[in-house]
């Protein structure tokens, strides 16, 4: 499976390391701060406020429909990355990070499993099965990505999720605790997020 790494423009210290590294726009500075060097340079520069030298670049105008962000997860699809994990997602501007959350529903569409990667969790999107690699003691959240959300199967947490339907008037998939090393989860419906935080 080929794997690569989308950063975008906000701090972070933990990096997984990939083979193919992608910076939207002032992504690039962030990844030149921890000392990785982008094979590729997306969007419209406004943030970063020039183009390196000697780093291909997909350039778009300022005033467009989507994000740097957005153009990242596309260009990396294209690029047959099946796997991408996205760094530097969380924190800054709240209506940045709700809509960071969306590139992993893209990421779906596009048929690239996503990850959004934060020093102290991981943030993932499922329709369907989910297995996630855990450590006893972790939290684990679920949230309704659309309207709600059936969990049919789960297994692996602290408090039962099986059968549960979550939606967006309630706060009942906060806060699970993790009680194997792996956590499977099945849904059905407009599909989940599920917030891995470590201990």
């Amino acid at each position: 499976m080929k794997k690569g790494a989308l950063i975008l423009s906000q701090p972070f210290t933990r990096f997984l390391g990939s083979s193919f590294v992608i910076a939207a726009d002032a992504g690039y500075l962030r990844a030149v701060e921890r000392g990785i060097k982008p094979d590729l340079l997306v969007g419209d520069h406004d943030s970063l406020g020039m183009i390196p030298q000697g780093v291909e670049h997909v350039d778009v105008p300022v005033e467009k429909d989507f994000s740097d962000g957005e153009l990242g997860v596309r260009v990396a699809a294209l690029r047959g990355i099946e796997s991408l994990d996205i760094y530097g997602a969380m924190g800054g501007r709240p209506d940045h990070f709700l809509y960071n959350l969306h590139l992993l529903k893209i990421a779906s569409d596009l048929g690239v499993k996503a990850v959004i990667r934060g020093d102290k969790s991981d943030i993932y999107y499922s329709a369907d099965n989910f297995l996630l690699p855990a450590t006893i003691g972790d939290t684990l959240s679920i949230v309704p990505f659309g309207e709600s959300a059936h969990i049919i199967k789960a297994t692996g947490l602290k408090y039962p999720a099986e059968g549960v339907t979550l939606t967006r008037s309630d706060t009942r998939g906060l806060s699970n605790e993790c009680v194997a090393d792996k956590v499977f989860v099945a849904t059905k419906g407009e599909g989940i997020l599920l917030i891995h935080s470590f201990r």
